[in-house]
């Protein structure tokens, strides 16, 4: 049978890495009668002599310099004009139907999804501040707005839905859904009411 030589030193490759790669490990005897051993007494790393005549320098302590603490930034107010006086009907009764489901609602739900078309509302204001909403838009809010004052939901409700096939997404997808939201929950509201009121 034939053996195979195993060459004396194999290949680097090979080899498994038994030492740290800094260097081997140093022992250092520890004398415990040495004051230098208590709790409390100042202590330098082990080897830190050695490190110091290598011109390696202490390690970075955070404890003995602090920078001094950033001063807060005060937020600036950013004031918004005021929304023209041409959508102030519209605005009023938008959010007078909110306020209205608001009251009539002993939901939970309904409460946090009124707080939400309520947010949606502040945005269509911006919207309308800027003048970010087409002349067609407003003419058709203009007639949800009309149709809710005299408790016409369907009404609204059709012209919703001619606003979402119609409009630019980018322009009415902010505020349009949580409008159809308080007006099929004004609907509800109101159509119970009314059974109330008949009975």
């Amino acid at each position: 049978m034939l053996k195979k030589k195993v060459p004396a030193n194999p290949p680097v490759a090979t080899q498994k890495i038994t030492t740290p790669v800094v260097g081997p490990v140093k022992t250092v005897d520890i004398d415990p009668n040495s004051p230098a051993n208590y709790v409390g007494a100042p202590q330098q790393p082990a080897g830190y002599g050695e490190m110091a005549a290598h011109g390696y320098q202490q390690p970075y302590n955070p404890n003995t310099y602090q920078q001094p603490a950033p001063e807060p930034v005060q937020p600036v107010a950013v004031e918004k004009p005021p929304v023209p006086e041409q959508y102030g009907a519209m605005l009023s009764t938008l959010d007078g139907a909110v306020n209205a489901c608001r009251n009539a609602t002993q939901n939970n739900t309904h409460k946090r999804k009124l707080d939400e078309v309520s947010l949606k509302l502040e945005a269509l204001k911006d919207k309308l501040r800027y003048d970010c909403v087409s002349g067609t838009v407003v003419n058709d809010l203009n007639g949800i707005a009309g149709a809710l004052s005299v408790n016409d939901y369907n009404q609204a409700l059709m012209i919703h839905s001619r606003i979402a096939q119609t409009a630019n997404f980018s322009e009415v997808g902010s505020f349009l859904p949580e409008l159809k939201f308080c007006c099929r929950l004004e609907r509800s509201y109101m159509q119970y009411t009314t059974i109330d009121l008949v009975i």
